[in-house]
């Protein structure tokens, strides 16, 4: 009997072939300031695109919900697993004292740490000023005056998306149809503006929500 068709042979090219494959796509940590808004529409991306949970992860800070709070989690979640190959840190300008420390801070650490496969991971902010729910409204016009927070909430809950409040769930599935509308206006605002997330209006989560729904191809 040939060695290939031994019975342990056999056995063990049937363990093999039922072994889970890790996803061809990189591991990413998406952490958020908000604990419901942000948090809900990356989850519902994922699950949308039917993306690992393993491979996709999206928590907020338990440091707390300023910017710096963000990254410095982020940092130290990436020092203690070394098992992602992306981190976003999803932070707003609102009225955040150490807004422009936290974007610096980011950028020192992009490449700072490799993970476990000996690979420098990528480390990225991904700021909204005023605020996340900016990217919601680029849905639907392409606002480029200066606006308030509040003045955001307002046209979505009034115009937009009927009784909006945070943490609404169905964000995503919502507003998918004018994706294309939305990273166009986002563009635009940031070639009107002056660095990432330092001009009000502007916002780079357009980036992350691309790069996640690109992954739906894998």
């Amino acid at each position: 009997m040939g060695r290939d068709n031994h019975p342990r042979q056999r056995r063990a090219s049937q363990l093999q072939r039922k072994k889970p494959q890790r996803p061809a796509y990189d591991r990413i940590l998406i952490v958020t300031e908000g604990e419901k808004t942000e948090v809900n529409y990356f989850e519902e991306i994922r699950r949308f695109h039917r993306l690992s949970s393993a491979h996709i992860r999206v928590c907020n800070s338990p440091y707390g919900t300023t910017p710096l709070q963000v990254v410095e989690y982020a940092r130290d979640r990436c020092r203690e697993t070394l098992e992602w190959e992306r981190v976003f840190c999803v932070i707003d300008r609102d009225d955040h004292q150490r807004y422009v420390e936290a974007l610096n801070s980011a950028q020192t650490l992009d490449g700072k740490y490799p993970n476990d496969l000996g690979q420098p991971i990528v480390f990225s902010a991904i700021p909204s000023n005023p605020c996340f729910e900016l990217w919601f409204l680029l849905h639907f016009q392409a606002h480029e005056a200066h606006i308030h927070r509040t003045d955001v909430f307002r046209l979505l809950r009034d115009r937009y998306l009927q009784g909006y409040e945070k943490g609404r769930h169905g964000i995503f599935e919502a507003t998918m149809q004018h994706l294309d509308r939305a990273y166009a206006n986002a563009e635009r605002l940031r070639a009107h503006g002056q660095g990432r997330g330092l001009t009000n209006p502007s916002t780079c989560v357009d980036e992350l929500v691309r790069i996640l729904c690109a992954l739906r191809s894998y």
